[in-house]
C-alpha cells in the first residue's frame, strides 16, 4: 500500500524554482495580480491561462526529477515502419 501511496507524491525541490527565476516571478506576480486585483474578464482568462502554464511547467519539472532518480531513463519504443 505505500508503494501505491509513494507514486503520486510529488517532492517540491526549492532548486527548481531558483534554475527558472524569471518564471517563479512571474507566477508569484500572476498569483497575487489574481487574488487581489479587480481586471477585466479577458485579462483575467489570460493570466490565469499563463498561471496554469507555469503551474505545469513545475509540476512536470518535479515529476520528472522524481521518476528519473527512480527508473533511469526512459526508453522509447520502435515504430512499427523499422520493424
Amino acid at each position: 500500500m505505500n508503494a501505491i501511496s509513494d507514486i503520486y507524491k510529488i517532492k517540491i525541490r526549492p532548486e527548481e524554482f531558483l534554475a527558472h527565476p524569471a518564471l517563479t516571478a512571474t507566477f508569484v506576480v500572476l498569483f497575487f495580480g489574481l487574488t487581489f486585483a479587480r481586471l477585466p474578464a479577458l485579462l483575467y482568462m489570460l493570466m490565469l491561462a499563463l498561471e496554469v502554464y507555469i503551474a505545469m511547467f513545475f509540476g512536470g519539472r518535479f515529476a520528472q526529477g522524481d521518476q528519473g532518480s527512480e527508473a533511469g531513463p526512459v526508453q522509447g519504443q520502435p515504430s512499427e515502419e523499422t520493424s
